[in-house]
């Protein structure tokens, strides 16, 4: 027995090394240039399917570029991209914008990115996940926004 704890706490050891090499930031941003950080799903993932949800999308920028469109694909189908209205996206030390989805049925996986102007050029963001952790059958409308 005392020989298993040594090898549980050296993995567990590795295991925050190799996390917290995984959590370092990239390389700085550049001018104009967008990062997005993660996404807030409503209702902690329990989500309804056919139902429109706000999800709100997190994000680093340095300065103040124009975000047109954010995409999204739940897995198993194909992707599905939104107008991003200018007047909901806060810039800022806690950076984000509100868009509104269309959820499908038995999707377990999201993923984002967005599309934004850098330098009077289009760029496209890096992706992000989350993840839908139960569906129910509902025919209704959650807004948080307006």
């Amino acid at each position: 027995m005392k020989n298993v704890l040594p090898l549980v706490l050296m993995s567990i050891a590795v295991l925050l090394i190799i996390s917290s090499c995984a959590t370092v930031p990239k390389e700085p941003l550049g001018a104009g240039e967008l990062r997005l950080l993660s996404m807030d799903i409503p209702a902690r993932g329990g989500l309804s399917a056919y139902v429109k949800y706000w999800v709100t999308v997190n994000f680093v920028v340095a300065g103040n570029p124009e975000i047109h469109r954010a995409c999204f694909q739940f897995s198993g189908y194909s992707p599905e991209c939104v107008d991003v209205e200018q007047r909901y996206v806060t810039y800022g030390s806690s950076a984000y914008f509100p868009v509104l989805i269309h959820t499908p049925v038995a999707s377990r996986r999201l993923d984002c990115y967005a599309e934004y102007i850098q330098n009077g050029e289009a760029q496209r963001t890096n992706t992000v996940s989350a993840y839908i952790i139960d569906y129910e059958e509902h025919s209704k409308v959650n807004s948080i926004f307006p």
